[in-house]
């Protein structure tokens, strides 16, 4: 499998649905099915290709319950450390790749 040129190559999809749990999972689908085959650093070694795509999410009641999908694989609390990661970058300290630690957190780059 070539190298892919992501900004010639990857799809851009929508999906819409009334709930947040209800548009993850098709967005998940939908991406499966028509995102690229691409392979990551995550990937190991006999593992299917991962697939990427721009996806576009249209939540009408996003505030509707229920608001978590019931296959959320963590808690609350594991949620709220997400949040807290993700707001107001409680792990940007952790962003040492010289070290084999992260390389970026969410936080970092989307502020």
């Amino acid at each position: 499998m070539g190298k892919k040129d992501l900004s010639k190559d990857c799809p851009v999809i929508k999906v819409e649905g009334e709930t947040l749990p209800e548009v993850w999972e098709k967005s998940v689908m939908k991406c499966w099915q028509g995102g690229i085959a691409i392979r990551t650093e995550y990937d190991k070694a006999g593992d299917p290709p991962s697939r990427d795509c721009t996806m576009i999410m249209e939540v009408t009641h996003p505030f509707k319950e229920p608001r978590l999908h019931r296959a959320f694989p963590a808690g609350l609390e594991d949620l709220e450390i997400y949040r807290q990661e993700v707001i107001f970058g409680i792990h940007d300290d952790w962003i040492k790749p010289e070290e084999g630690k992260w390389e970026y957190t969410y936080h970092e780059r989307l502020f």
